[in-house]
């Protein structure tokens, strides 16, 4: 067990450093911010002494090392725009995107996963009907175009809730609305199709040839045994919703990291994109491998 589990952190480890070299050298091919932090009368002179400060005018390779000897530190580098430390600014807008993902985590959850337990109970009926075409609406339509549909909607032609914005409680339903749909959607078809499964299971028959009230059979026992299975696609949710919010942070004005990366992608401030796009691969590469451990433990054969 213990071989498996170093073997599992060794991969997390190899992944996050893959993902480091690959997001240092996309970030570059954006574009020279120089020209987005001098004034348009710029002088070369100005060029080149910004482009030597900010350490810039060193190849790649130099400049991937000194990165990797900073982060080894836990310094992130600092925003060219703003001139302030990328922990900093990370820091500021973390609480909104933990509050936003936390919503939708809820809904996903709350959601997801009762209807895709009744949708195979009464596989065929009306749950499983509307069940398979929320799992289909919600894997097909994009994020931005349901967060705009929910806006005309309920913000512009009802006056139900705030088109955007962020402090209230009312600000907070429509990004988790929009951020937890797919997942939801995810959920129920995984969870759906697992528990069909085990459902036709003989021990199910057994337990109910005991007497088993329904409620115990669906929620302890079926559930105890579908659920390993969804739960590999639970932490790619969990993870998703608190790094796939970009879009919806943009939709909504919402002041999380995901439009702080937007805004670092616009500046081409290279420190902000590089530190977002670490926190987002680590805590995705941290949600994978928990599940990784959770299945080594909850599954005696993976031992």
């Amino acid at each position: 067990m213990i071989k498996a589990v170093l073997m599992r952190v060794g991969h997390a480890l190899l992944s996050l450093l893959a993902l480091l070299v690959i997001v240092f050298c996309l970030v570059r091919l954006t574009g020279d911010p120089v020209r987005y932090l001098l004034p348009p009368e710029r002088t070369p002179q100005q060029e080149q002494y910004l482009r030597e400060y900010l350490g810039l005018d060193k190849p790649y390779l130099t400049q991937f090392g000194v990165y990797l000897g900073h982060l080894a530190r836990g310094d992130l580098g600092q925003s060219f725009r703003m001139r302030t430390p990328v922990v900093d600014l990370i820091a500021q807008r973390i609480p909104a995107t933990l509050t936003m993902g936390v919503g939708a985590l809820f809904l996903t959850l709350i959601i997801g996963v009762p209807l895709g337990i009744y949708s195979a109970y009464w596989r065929g009926g009306r749950i499983d009907r509307f069940a398979r075409f929320i799992s289909a609406m919600g894997q097909s339509v994009p994020q931005f175009w349901l967060g705009y549909l929910l806006i005309l909607i309920l913000a512009v032609n009802f006056r139900l809730l705030p088109s955007g914005g962020y402090g209230q409680f009312s600000n907070l339903v429509l990004p988790s609305i929009t951020l937890a749909f797919g997942g939801i959607a995810g959920l129920v078809r995984l969870l759906r199709s697992s528990m069909i499964e085990v459902l036709g299971s003989d021990y199910v028959k057994f337990l109910r040839v005991k007497g088993l009230p329904e409620h115990l059979i669906l929620w302890k026992h079926a559930l105890r045994n579908a659920g390993l299975t969804a739960l590999s696609f639970v932490g790619v949710v969990v993870a998703g919703l608190f790094t796939g919010s970009v879009l919806v942070e943009t939709v909504f004005v919402w002041p999380g990291v995901g439009r702080l990366m937007i805004e670092g992608v616009n500046w081409r401030d290279f420190n902000v994109v590089q530190g977002v796009m670490l926190l987002f691969s680590a805590a995705y590469i941290a949600a994978n491998l928990l599940v990784d451990l959770l299945f080594i433990v909850l599954n005696p054969r993976l031992r």
